[in-house]
């Protein structure tokens, strides 16, 4: 993903929105920087006069969660290294600003403008800047215009500085043609496949499978084996027990009640001036009885989309403009308000009435949450008694019975939890077996030794105690008969599928009533075919005319290249200059890498993430 990241959008206002996930600590030596640099406790990061508090940073973090590992808990996106992410972004962000205040760099508001109004993502159908689209972009990003101008502004001084260094970083337009025009090639060829059908080789004579295992027998051998028995506790075993009564559903609805509001909602249409006196005249027009569309389409060539801002709730807009359009009524017209984006004219079209849910709609969700968190309480207290009861000198059978826990066996499994034959472990401890955590205490601990408890996902404790080991071994044929005469069928019906196939080459007339594929890229798109990439890998080798062959395990294809469609005219020319662009933009993204990790010396980049982490978990 980061790799997409990186050579994707070109636009300062999109790097914003990505967080620079593609810089962050690993791309520019910050890594260190955390343990290494200590900075005051009311600072998160600071470079010269520059810094990011604590708060300020766990709220990137939060928001970068929110948008980019929605599903993840807040504690599971720390353990993926997020905030490392995004506090090598905001520090980039630091140095940046330090920089450039030292250079007297500035944006206007007229720049500010230019820039969002020329980001895509704001952008209806007809390539113009539509709000309703800004507001929901900011919406679903989890952020306000304040913020966002803020960061719109942080970017365009970086674009300053990358301008000023990274200018004469441009890649040759020939070899960007060079490249699309390799790259969008496009070829059809003819497939005729011979299936790989272990079932039509008969079993082999004990002779020919005696020797194809003197052969193969390596691939037999057991590896190194170890049994265990894993006791377990989790909220699941306890949940379904927990009483909840009334009253406590009722005190959870009255402290949580902010969890079942909805909040009220809008839609309003607006147009948007640059000048207060053309507003004032707009808003005259539509009160004298004129069409709010038809004075937006006059004054500003808008269309019916460009002036529907869609519907928001007063969050989504800010200061006065949130606070006009929520004091409406539907059908009235307000304004001139002033934002950041000029002067609106407002109406409401429809209003959608926030409202509450009541107890009984929400009760079952209620009891179903109480009884799962006091589960999650209660395995701690279960964990610390399963302690108690360990150091008394009870085995893990007397143990688990005195917690509520459950003993599974896990028989002799190799290193990465498979069987003997290299196959998944089957019944209720399955999920064990593929636990990493669970593995690792298996193998690292002793024989006869019981390992300390160990807290695994989902709330999951687990202690584990290893029972035996065996040693690796050669296995004989008569322990593994079945098995190895299965291969020796797939091999020999692989060895009938590959001459096949081989036959064709040099007879090309063997295709003649063979129907050409639809034409496909270098990596198989437009192929309609399981095996596409190996297929137009072996296409794209050969001359039209000449014959190549591709074994995917399941099948021997014999392939005849019949066409080569080179890319011509606008499509060359468009897509040439979008690679050019990408190539350009990557060369200059490394060039402010390295800029970024040289001021970071210059301004005394500190980072100290101490105080973020603990304002995380006091929200976890």
């Amino acid at each position: 993903m980061l790799g997409a990241i990186r050579g994707g959008v070109k636009s300062p206002i999109m790097k914003v929105f990505l967080v620079f996930l593609a810089a962050g600590f690993a791309l520019w030596g910050v890594g260190d920087v955390t343990t290494g640099l200590i900075g005051g406790s009311d600072k998160a990061i600071s470079a010269g006069e520059e810094s990011k508090s604590p708060a300020e940073v766990a709220i990137q973090f939060d928001r970068t969660r929110r948008s980019y590992m929605p599903n993840a808990s807040l504690g599971e996106a720390l353990q993926a290294g997020l905030l490392n992410e995004v506090a090598g972004g905001l520090a980039r962000d630091v140095v940046f600003h330090a920089e450039a205040n030292d250079l007297g760099l500035t944006v206007t508001r007229e720049m500010q403008r230019t820039a969002v109004a020329s980001e895509q993502a704001f952008q209806d159908e007809f390539g113009k800047f539509s709000e309703g689209r800004f507001m929901q972009v900011l919406g679903n990003a989890g952020l306000g215009e304040e913020d966002y101008l803020e960061q719109v502004d942080s970017s365009l001084r970086r674009e300053q500085l990358l301008i000023a260094v990274g200018a004469g970083f441009v890649q040759s337009e020939s070899i960007a043609r060079t490249i699309t025009a390799y790259e969008l090639e496009r070829r059809s060829a003819k497939l005729i496949t011979f299936a790989v059908d272990p079932s039509g080789i008969t079993d082999p004579d004990p002779i020919v499978l005696s020797e194809w295992f003197e052969e193969t027998g390596a691939n037999y051998d057991a590896p190194t084996l170890r049994s265990a028995r894993v006791g377990s506790l989790s909220p699941s075993m306890f949940a379904s027990k927990i009483q909840i009564s009334d009253d406590d559903i009722a005190d959870a609805y009255e402290v949580r009640i902010d969890e079942f509001i909805t909040p009220e909602t809008r839609e309003i249409r607006q147009m948007v001036f640059d000048d207060a006196k053309l507003a004032k005249t707009a808003l005259d027009r539509v009160l004298a009885g004129e069409a709010f569309a038809e004075v937006a389409a006059e004054m500003l060539g808008w269309t019916t989309d460009d002036v529907a801002l869609g519907v928001v709730s007063k969050g989504n807009l800010d200061g006065p403009l949130g606070n006009a359009a929520f004091e409406l009524a539907v059908d009235e017209v307000f304004g001139p308000v002033e934002s950041a984006f000029g002067h609106h004219i407002l109406v409401v079209d429809h209003i959608n009435e926030g409202g509450n849910q009541s107890l009984d709609d929400v009760r079952d969700t209620i009891r179903v949450t109480l009884r799962d968190e006091a589960a999650i309480d209660m395995i701690y207290d279960k964990v610390n008694e399963l302690e108690d009861v360990i150091a008394s000198g009870a085995t893990l059978d007397e143990a688990m019975v005195a917690v509520g826990g459950r003993v599974d066996m896990l028989s002799n499994i190799d290193r990465n939890g498979l069987t003997i034959d290299g196959t998944p472990v089957e019944g209720s401890a399955s999920d064990l077996s593929q636990d990493s955590l669970v593995l690792e205490l298996i193998w690292s601990g002793d024989v006869d030794e019981l390992s300390v408890i160990q807290e695994g996902a989902d709330d999951m404790f687990f202690v584990v105690e290893t029972i035996s080991e065996t040693p690796p071994r050669e296995r004989m044929l008569d322990e593994v008969r079945n098995r190895v005469i299965t291969d020796w069928k797939r091999s020999e019906a692989i060895k009938v599928a590959r001459k096949g196939a081989t036959k064709l080459i040099g007879a090309p007339e063997k295709f003649d009533d063979v129907v050409p594929t639809e034409e496909f890229n270098r990596n198989g798109i437009g192929l309609d075919h399981e095996a596409a990439r190996l297929i137009a890998s072996t296409v794209f080798a050969t001359e039209v005319g000449e014959i190549g062959l591709i074994e995917t395990g399941n099948e021997a294809i014999a392939s005849l290249t019949v066409n080569v469609v080179q890319v011509k005219g606008d499509t060359l020319d468009t897509t040439a200059k979008l690679i050019s662009a990408a190539i350009n933009n990557s060369m200059q993204q490394d060039v402010l890498n390295v800029l970024a990790r040289d001021l970071s010396q210059t301004h005394d980049l500190k980072i100290n993430l101490a105080r973020v982490q603990q304002l995380l978990a006091r929200q976890q």
